[in-house]
């Protein structure tokens, strides 16, 4: 296995990685667990000024490392350069922060009082994807190394510029040696990483199918785990909203990375009232994205990550047209020497299609219509992931009702669904468990020790 950076645009390799070997590999966990008794023992205040520094240097050099990102996964120059920034935000919030989270607690007891420490666990093993190549490796690394722990790195084999520019960033920000680490590995030395007792923890955001492998694993070993899945969020839009910015966060929601994000507006739910006006505006908006070079600035639908990625959605969407959809905007893809998929719009799409069941990882968006509440709710509940869902009404009685009904993670009402560096993050069913981002995210990477004296 070799990690390849390849630029979907152009279709040109733009560097290759060879696999470190076993041995390097033991000797790199070795000393991360080295680097772990005296990071640990850091004045909070200290590694917080770590990450302050991180943050900075991502803000100064943003141009370089979002280029980085459009040149490995194809993902508009404007978008690469908020990612950076959104990174940068992390940082610095638990820069600011962390030493507010991890400061002791009484807590009352038997004793009469205890005492509550947040003790770093170790080595934290991160294993993330590449559709946000810098974002889901920060929010992994600013709360986890913000606790104490360190932090080994398994990315995703097609970015690895990009994970060698956070690890050069970490090094060029004054971290000490080996608290973060970079690890191009192969699967079955993924194993041999969870293998070791010096790591305690894994933080996976990915596919189901490696989250079956790895919390199998994981699981083998008592190893804490926090995984971050698919999503087929549910857009929900009622006919008391306000339909022209519903449409506008509609279209930013379904369609940023080029449809390619777990957390993306995946099924659109429209009340039959406005059925016909909404689908108006929104087929409107969607003909004025442009498509094309993603390195330039007016450019909103990039290629896709690669023709694999072009080749699944088409199966996804030509089976769904089989089942009686009707594509009303888009469709065309797959050109013989690019990665290019139109914003594609179906209606009368079947509940039971690939489109509704799903996740569709692109620029495709199924429409559907209710009528009534409950309705909606067992039709936005059925399905097997539970990540996020976006709402847009004005009636306070369905937001207090849809934000106990709805069985996500996250809902967001009047905008569409985003990750917040202040608040927690996650899903439930086969999105996953665990919680991201925040406080919460960042006591998924602590000991919670009592301690009582009598």
């Amino acid at each position: 296995m070799v990690y390849k950076s390849i630029d979907p645009y152009t279709g040109k390799l733009n560097k290759q990685y060879e696999l470190i070997s076993n041995e390097e590999l033991e000797n790199i966990i070795f000393s991360s667990s080295r680097a772990f008794r005296k990071w640990r023992k850091l004045n909070i205040e200290k590694r917080q000024d770590y990450l302050l520094r991180l943050a900075d240097l991502l803000e100064i050099e943003k141009d370089f490392h979002a280029a980085s990102i459009t040149s490995e996964m194809g993902k508009p120059i404007s978008q690469s350069l908020a990612e950076v920034e959104k990174s940068a935000l992390a940082c610095r919030y638990y820069g600011e922060r962390a030493d507010e989270f991890l400061k002791p607690r009484k807590h009352p007891s038997s004793a009469g009082s205890s005492m509550i420490r947040f003790d770093p666990q170790g080595i934290v093993l991160a294993i993330m994807p590449w559709n946000f190549p810098y974002w889901q490796v920060i929010r992994c690394l600013a709360p986890a190394l913000a606790a104490g722990n360190t932090v080994l790195l398994k990315h995703a084999s097609n970015v690895p510029q990009c994970a060698e520019n956070i690890e050069n960033a970490v090094i060029k920000a004054g971290f000490p040696a080996d608290v973060f680490r970079n690890l191009f590995m192969d699967y079955n030395q993924v194993s041999k990483v969870l293998d070791s007792e010096y790591v305690r923890s894994i933080s996976l955001t990915g596919s189901n199918t490696a989250a079956e492998k790895i919390a199998a694993k994981a699981g083998s070993k008592i190893k804490k785990l926090v995984l971050e899945l698919g999503g087929n969020d549910a857009f929900i839009v009622f006919d008391d909203a306000e339909l022209e910015k519903a449409a506008e966060a509609l279209v930013y929601g379904r369609f940023q990375n080029t449809g390619q994000s777990c957390i993306a507006s995946k099924r659109l739910f429209v009340h039959e009232r406005v059925y016909p006006e909404f689908l108006n505006l929104i087929t409107g908006r969607i003909k004025t994205l442009r498509m094309g070079n993603p390195l330039l600035q007016d450019t909103f639908i990039g290629p896709l990550v690669n023709k694999t990625a072009v080749m699944e959605l088409e199966r996804q969407l030509n089976h769904t047209v089989d089942m009686g959809a009707e594509i009303i905007l888009g469709g065309k893809y797959g050109k013989p020497r690019d990665c290019f998929f139109e914003p594609t719009v179906l209606v009368n799409v079947s509940y039971e299609s690939p489109l509704a069941r799903e996740e569709v990882f692109g620029p495709i968006l199924p429409v559907f219509s209710f009528r009534d509440y409950d309705e909606l709710v067992c039709r936005v509940n059925d399905s097997r992931f539970g990540l996020g869902c976006s709402v847009f009404t004005g009636n306070s009685k369905i937001i207090e009702q849809l934000s106990e009904d709805v069985d996500t993670g996250t809902i967001a009402f009047n905008s569409f669904t985003k990750s917040d560096p202040a608040v927690p993050f996650g899903g439930v069913k086969e999105s996953g468990y665990g919680r991201e981002l925040s406080e919460y995210g960042l006591m998924e990477f602590v000991n919670i020790k009592t301690i009582t004296v009598f």
